[in-house]
């Protein structure tokens, strides 16, 4: 905390605040925590939100937002980062990030069902790629190990190489999860006298988590860094089923996950959204290390804890729930009507702030500079490779394209049974039992090559692509998260990519009608070696939900390709290379222009596409993206081990280069396979292209007369599957 906030406070409250109440502030008024750099930019999301979204019960500001699916059955979704953990302890940092999300999801009542990864390494063929090895494995191993142990299936996510997070890894993970309307618990205690109880033993792990994840990596001595919380997976199982039994009884009022900040962060936000205040015996918070200061204990972050406001003289009824599945629990205090919050220690007052300076710090105004860095590519630099065939296995083998199998096989994706599409497909879909033959549909999505050479419209293709790849399944997206991953905003260079993106996401979400409930923001990913920056990308990673109407028709459920079927295309194919994988792992080079988002187009495309697979008479979808076209209908064989021939002549209307033809990542197209008889009718709902037909078991491409591509369809998945296992030493 610097010396103008300390000014600031004791001008505020007349006097020099302790050493405990400085603890508390330095936490609570963090990046992590009060968001001081990015609030003025996330008012931009408002726009988002309809008032007439009925749907949306509970929005931004609480633990998860919530919203109505089918009558009274809702989903609770949240979406974090623990970047900074994961990157000194890769294992425990990720475990722990899954692990508060889970609360999150909890805290409001709801049952956690499903989870994502979208996931951010260094090159993993670069100078750095030891260390990228170790991490990719611990924070693998940890979201698989916790999830896996807890019971809730991780179902998709994504996972991105780029030398800029060599030395700043992204961990963020989605949430979401079930709970009837009239069952909904929020974070927010409205009314005095209701009993605080603090379920969970703290220890020292993780103090000051919340103030270091709000500095850049190089600014504390390895000494000064707090340990990273360790999970506990088995505890925390158990804390699921005893919150949820503990809600049931009608006398939880309101509750909070214990995460960045722990006890000072929880009180604060629920007493002061709640329009309250807290009176704390901080020597009945049950600890498991000895001789605790008031301030460790007011800081600890401490895993697998919740704070619970119950109603008066119903302390006991729950406290034996806790007990029952042993899990310590004990009333730490009291909700009072002084909207201060309170904290004594053995009859010592340690604490005593009023919660609208501690829970309001003051925004700070940064200045910007417009760092633009894309540029018109030169095609005379950029030659026509000889052989396309072997550009396509070279690219189905590179880390952003090949599959990430070795990732997800070490999660169970199916535990709950609700999970109808798995991993490895543009969306994951699960069955809402409770309301079938509906489903939820989720994915995540955010190129951040695209972002660094120009952060607008890479945000904005980010969620073209998250609607596509909805699309994919039928279905029609209805909220967004948001993960607001950035360097150090400090520098103008990077503010200016943060108020871009955030305007790219809110310019495009408000477009396809989608309410951006929720997020995060983390910032100072970026480090200092020799002098020398090392900023991330600019990665604004977004979590889409949508709801499928007929999971039985989702393409690949009932309907599967087959011998015959036609292959349509939704839209045209551009020169648009800039920072398209092509260009980087062929060519070395990111220059281009970026994809542009014709949305007027997309969102007639995406909509048509969700029409006719709710119709039923869509075999398969495949989302074309990264590595383009080619890439597309080559996965589309690998994933049904069947073959295709195309012909792009009629379809090349702009007489494209062959390589640009065929690895252009132009927005906006999607491959879909459909029965011969349906073909009229899916080009009219389209306006599409037929390019070719699934046939035989090689993959072959031909553009006016000439083959461009002619591979077996067992080699290409070879070179696709294997690739990942290869690079972490194992073939």
């Amino acid at each position: 905390m610097d010396l103008n906030d300390l000014k600031y406070i004791e001008e505020k409250l007349g006097r020099k605040p302790n050493d405990v109440e400085i603890g508390m502030f330095e936490n609570l008024w963090s990046e992590h925590c009060a968001y001081r750099s990015s609030k003025s930019l996330l008012r931009m999301f408002a726009k988002t939100i309809k008032e007439n979204n009925k749907d949306i019960v509970v929005g931004p500001g609480d633990d998860a937002a919530i919203i109505r699916v089918d009558r009274d059955i809702c989903i609770a979704l949240a979406m974090e980062s623990h970047n900074h953990p994961s990157y000194i302890d890769p294992y425990n940092g990720a475990a722990t990030g899954v692990g508060g999300i889970v609360r999150d999801i909890l805290s409001m009542g709801a049952k956690p069902i499903a989870l994502l990864d979208p996931l951010r390494f260094g090159d993993i063929n670069g100078k750095e790629k030891d260390k990228v090895r170790w991490l990719i494995e611990g924070v693998v191993k940890g979201i698989g190990d916790y999830g896996n142990r807890i019971g809730v299936p991780t179902v998709g996510g994504e996972c991105e190489f780029d030398k800029s997070f060599d030395y700043n890894n992204l961990v963020n993970v989605v949430c979401i999860g079930l709970v009837r309307e009239d069952e909904i618990i929020t974070g927010k205690a409205r009314e005095p006298e209701l009993s605080l109880i603090l379920v969970g033993s703290t220890g020292r792990d993780g103090i000051g988590g919340a103030s270091f994840a709000s500095k850049d990596l190089t600014s504390e001595s390895e000494e000064d860094r707090p340990s990273v919380q360790i999970g506990d997976a088995f505890t925390e199982k158990c804390l699921i089923d005893a919150v949820l039994e503990a809600c049931k009884t009608g006398k939880v009022k309101a509750m909070k996950d214990l995460g960045a900040a722990g006890i000072t962060s929880s009180t604060s936000e629920m007493c002061y959204g709640g329009g309250v205040g807290a009176e704390l015996y901080l020597e009945n918070v049950i600890l498991r290390e000895e001789g605790m200061t008031p301030y460790e204990i007011m800081v600890s972050e401490s895993q697998e804890r919740m704070l619970l406001a119950v109603e008066k003289g119903s302390e006991e009824e729950i406290i034996k729930i806790f007990e029952k599945y042993e899990l310590p629990a004990s009333v730490i205090g009291k909700t009072t009507d002084t909207k201060r919050i309170v904290a004594k220690f053995n009859g010592e007052v340690v604490v005593d702030l009023p919660l609208e300076l501690l829970c309001e710090a003051p925004l700070l105004h940064r200045e910007e500079k417009e760092d633009l860095k894309e540029k018109k590519d030169d095609k005379e630099k950029i030659k026509m490779p000889e052989d396309l065939n072997e550009v396509l296995l070279k690219l189905l083998e590179s880390p952003n394209i090949c599959s990430k199998e070795w990732i997800y096989q070490q999660y169970d994706h199916e535990v709950q049974i609700r999970t109808v599409v798995k991993p490895g497909k543009d969306a994951a879909v699960l069955r809402l039992v409770e309301a079938y033959p509906k489903g939820i549909a989720l994915t995540s999505d955010c190129n951040s090559t695209y972002c660094k050479l120009n952060p607008y419209v890479g945000a904005v293709n980010a969620v073209a692509e998250s609607v596509r790849n909805l699309a994919t399944v039928g279905a029609k997206p209805v909220a967004m998260l948001d993960n607001l991953n950035f360097g150090n905003p400090e520098r103008p260079e990077r503010y200016w990519q943060l108020k871009e993106c955030v305007k790219g996401l809110s310019d495009a979400a408000e477009f396809f009608d989608i309410p951006v409930v929720g997020g995060n923001v983390s910032l100072y990913n970026e480090t200092i070696i020799d002098d020398k920056d090392y900023p991330i990308n600019p990665t604004p990673a977004i979590g889409v939900v949508g709801i499928v109407e007929d999971v039985e028709k989702v393409p690949g459920v009932f309907n599967k390709v087959k011998e015959g079927d036609v292959l349509i295309i939704t839209n045209e194919t551009k020169d648009e290379m800039g920072g398209s994988e092509y260009y980087k792992v062929i060519h070395n080079t990111e220059e281009g222009i970026v994809p542009r988002v014709d949305l007027e187009k997309e969102k007639e495309i995406y909509n048509s596409v969700v029409k006719l697979i709710n119709k039923g008479i869509i075999n398969e979808a495949i989302d074309c993206s990264r590595g383009g076209l080619s890439i597309a209908i080559a996965k589309l064989c690998i994933n049904n081990n069947i073959g295709a021939e195309l012909d792009l002549s009629e379809y090349n209307k702009d007489n494209l280069r062959e390589d640009i033809l065929l690895f252009s990542e132009t927005s906006g197209r999607i491959i879909l396979a459909v029965d011969e008889k349906h073909v009229e009718e899916v080009l009219k709902e389209t306006k599409g292209y037929v390019i070719g037909k699934v046939k035989g078991n090689e993959l072959k491409i031909k553009l006016d007369g000439k083959e461009l591509i002619n591979l077996e369809v067992e080699k290409l998945a070879k070179a696709y599957k294997e690739a990942f296992p290869k690079f972490m030493g194992e073939l």
